[in-house]
């Protein structure tokens, strides 16, 4: 019986996602990254488990019980940068900020009832920082490039994105659901509401940005 091959080619910007829909499973068990960078995406990620467990067990030294289920990861992308200017010439749009931010956290804190984890990764990691400093259930990216982030993101069990192509593959290859703000727009941009919803990605949810 013949063997059948498929080859995933992508050149520039990968945004045709109602031509590679179809062969999800396909691309996420194709796409890999290295050894190494798997192995120090899951060393990282026991570690900030182990932390999150430690304080969990802190703060409920006093309580009669607490949850033993390890907390649900939901990997956390914030474009910043130079689409600061291009998501406002182009589309007309401003990118999603604190209110967006906090509205996406509390959405699956809400839902997995704060036994929840988020990792935080951005091309602008002193904004991010500065804007998510108080929320204790949200650990940073260590930085070390944009290929560690992507795993790091892309293994996460939920996604919460902004805008941009990179936000979308690293909420894409995780798989789980994909909070992502619903922006306003002046002209037609591949990763919006209306693009989510023609080609129907079910596990894309939108909320209501600033």
């Amino acid at each position: 019986m013949p063997h059948a091959f498929f080859f995933f080619t992508s050149s520039d910007y990968a945004f045709e996602i109602q031509l590679f829909k179809v062969y999800k499973e396909d691309l996420k068990r194709e796409f890999r990254f290295s050894d190494k960078i798997q192995s120090q995406v899951r060393n990282y990620l026991q570690g900030v488990v182990r932390k999150h467990e430690s304080l969990s067990r802190g703060n409920n030294a006093t309580s009669a019980s607490s949850s033993t289920a390890p907390p649900m990861l939901v990997g956390f992308h914030i474009r910043r940068t130079d689409y600061v200017k291009h998501a406002k010439k182009m589309f007309g749009a401003r990118l999603p900020g604190e209110k967006y931010f906090k509205r996406a956290l509390n959405y699956y804190r809400t839902r997995f009832k704060n036994n929840v984890v988020f990792v935080a990764a951005s091309d602008d990691m002193a904004f991010i920082q500065s804007k998510l400093k108080t929320e204790k259930d949200v650990y940073y990216a260590p930085g070390k490039s944009a290929s560690f982030d992507m795993a790091l993101l892309s293994s996460c069990n939920h996604s919460i994105v902004t805008m941009g192509s990179y936000g979308f593959w690293t909420g894409y290859l995780a798989g789980g659901e994909v909070v992502y703000p619903d922006v306003k727009l002046y002209s037609d941009y591949r990763f919006s509401r209306s693009m989510y919803e023609r080609v129907r990605l079910e596990n894309f949810t939108p909320l209501p940005a600033d």
